[in-house]
């Protein structure tokens, strides 16, 4: 029989044991309640068996957070994700995350650690099949975002394939490659290479083939020696400053056509079309040569010639002849100079005599034919 003060007893043994686990509790997760932090949320494209409510997120494996939410972007986000078979997974990140890694806030530092390649991926434990939430860098270009139509409720992290995703990926592509392979007959081919092999073994094997190694042999020694003739050449100091006086030489004939414009056109204009003209005149000229009348007058051009040639002996005689005549004429000319001299006055003064009697006969014709007018008679005589 439990007597009174057993009652009390008892029930302050049971106040006393409850108020003990409220202060553990209180002890162990005081730091949460009261502890800020960020929520992150990503989709990802594949399967996530093995990611449960609780699992953690890691930072380059140090641990930042863990999952809070999983589900599909369609019930999240309703029609704006119609159409969209992405996983949505929300997290609950330490609010020093972002924090230290930069001074702006978390959504604008999220933002740029994006931009840098920051990508979320699901990363298996071991062996166990567990998967973790790993945040890390990759190559933004190699791995972009997924496309979505919709505004992201919370800071917004990319996701990237998965390792064993990968992995599947890579076996996949080598079992259609052999796929490929067996339905191209691949044992076929290989038995076709065997037989090629054999037919030239057999061409080496062969007085041809021995004659087609040395020739081989032959290429392989001239081509070694021309080798060390460009490798001599080469070590010639002279060659450090032949490929930079071309780079100016190219450098100075780009800026001159730079700057001639039209006129260098229009000089590749002329020079085409006066090719063109050369080119029907060449032409022109071979249909003449080719010509019967032209073979002709080739055949007769023999007799030509030698006339040719005598009349221009006959012509050299006739100008040593001519040259001897004006020799004669120049001497006497200087002989008879005053000779020569007084003609000439007395031409002139025949010049002025014959002006005289034009003038004359212009004033009196019939005094230059008959003689003087008669004299005139005077007024009133008989």
């Amino acid at each position: 029989m439990i007597r009174g003060g057993d009652y009390f007893k008892l029930g302050l043994f049971v106040i006393g044991g409850v108020a003990l686990l409220l202060v553990v509790l209180f002890a162990l997760g005081a730091g949460r309640f009261f502890k800020k932090t960020y929520i992150m949320e990503t989709y990802v494209n594949e399967s996530v068996n093995g990611l449960e409510l609780g699992s953690a997120v890691k930072y380059r494996g140090v641990r930042v957070g863990s999952v809070s939410e999983i589900g599909f972007v369609a019930s999240k986000y309703g029609k704006k994700a119609e159409g969209h078979r992405y996983v949505y997974v929300e997290c609950t990140l330490d609010k020093d995350l972002f924090g230290g890694l930069g001074n702006k806030p978390a959504e604008e530092q999220a933002e740029d650690e994006v931009a840098r390649g920051l990508r979320a991926r699901p990363i298996s434990q071991g062996l166990t099949g567990q998967l973790y939430l790993g945040l890390d860098y990759v190559d933004p270009v190699q791995n972009p975002a997924l496309p979505i139509g919709w505004e992201p409720s919370h800071i917004y992290i990319p996701s990237a394939a998965s390792t064993l995703s990968r992995v599947e990926q890579a076996v996949l592509g080598i079992s259609n490659t052999m796929t490929g392979l067996e339905k191209a007959e691949l044992p076929e081919a290989v038995k076709s290479f065997r037989r090629f092999a054999d037919s030239a073994s057999n061409v080496l094997e062969s007085a041809n083939g021995q004659e087609a190694g040395k020739r081989l042999t032959e290429t392989l020694a001239q081509t070694s020696k021309l080798l060390a003739r460009i490798n001599a050449l080469l070590e010639n100091p002279a060659v450090d400053s032949l490929l930079p006086d071309a780079a100016k030489t190219m450098a100075g004939t780009r800026k001159l056509l730079e700057t001639s414009g039209g006129d260098a056109a229009a000089l590749v204009r002329e020079a085409r079309e006066t090719a063109a003209s050369l080119k029907a005149s060449a032409k022109s000229l071979q249909a003449f040569l080719t010509s019967p009348a032209t073979r002709k007058q080739l055949d007769e051009m023999p007799g030509a010639m030698q006339q040719a040639r005598e009349t221009v002996v006959e012509l050299k005689s006739a100008a040593t002849r001519l040259n001897a005549v004006l020799g004669r004429v120049e001497n006497l000319t200087a002989s008879q100079q005053a000779n020569v001299e007084s003609v000439l006055d007395n031409t002139r003064q025949l010049i002025e005599n014959l002006r005289e009697l034009t003038g004359e006969a212009k004033r009196y014709p019939s005094g230059v034919l008959f003689g003087p007018p008669p004299s005139k008679s005077p007024l009133g005589g008989q």
